[in-house]
């Protein structure tokens, strides 16, 4: 069976484009990047998180 990734829809606003950033193999942070220009995001799991699961990014 087919596990699906876990991943966040990130707005960059940089390029005004949308993009998917997926979780790390450890779990703690999901990272991706622009898909345009390359601009790096990171965005780190924790307690007491969130439940949304789109974020701009600027």
């Amino acid at each position: 069976m087919e596990q699906k990734r876990k991943f966040l829809g990130v707005h960059f606003q940089c390029c005004n484009v949308y993009a998917r950033i997926y979780v790390n193999p450890e779990g703690t942070a999901y990272k991706g990047s622009c898909p345009r220009c390359g601009k790096r995001v990171e965005v780190k799991v924790g307690p007491g998180g969130t439940d949304n699961r789109f974020f701009t990014a600027r």
